[in-house]
């Protein structure tokens, strides 16, 4: 692995993305709901949306517990020479990573509201509320293991080239006492 690898705790990394996902998509919901330019039938609004936002969450509850727990049960110290990202700087890597993907986010979730009618957001509103529950276990997890455990911060986008990109395909855990 190479020393540009940066390591940031697991249950602070899921707890911040979900955290700045799940406004945004919600708040581009809004047009749905409030009628935009193809008013729907405010029945049918919120029952697509409670039905995206359903799907989404019951879908990553039931996919992502299964991947934590192989990736947990191989848990080992950090690699040599990968930085362990300082806790008051996690929220500040994260959101300034994310500003592109959540202003797109809002956009088009936005656009798609205000066009159809249709609460789009709340697939990522799902998401980000799965996010937050799963968080409570992975939190659990991680005391019963008695640590930090860490995760690679990844690129939004990784080169072909980068050197790191084999261990950001990977997605490993690792263990900090």
């Amino acid at each position: 692995m190479g020393s540009g690898l940066r390591l940031v705790g697991l249950v602070a990394s899921v707890r911040i993305q979900a955290g700045l996902l799940l406004p945004v998509s919600l708040v581009s919901c809004v047009p749905a709901f409030t009628g935009g330019a193809e008013p729907a039938d405010p029945v049918m609004s919120v029952g697509t949306g409670a039905l995206l936002f359903a799907v989404t969450y019951v879908g990553l509850l039931r996919t992502r517990r299964p991947w934590y727990e192989t990736r947990l049960a191989g848990v080992t110290p950090p690699p040599p020479g990968a930085e362990l990202v300082a806790r008051d700087k996690t929220f500040d890597l994260f959101s300034r990573a994310l500003t592109v993907p959540l202003v797109l986010v809002l956009l088009v979730g936005l656009g798609v509201g205000y066009a159809t009618g249709i609460p789009a957001g709340m697939l990522l509103a799902g998401l980000a509320a799965a996010m937050l529950w799963q968080s409570r276990w992975l939190a659990a997890e991680q005391e019963r293991l008695g640590g930090l455990v860490v995760c690679l911060h990844t690129p939004v986008r990784v080169a072909a080239d980068d050197p790191d990109a084999r261990a950001y395909r990977e997605s490993r855990f690792w263990l900090v006492r």
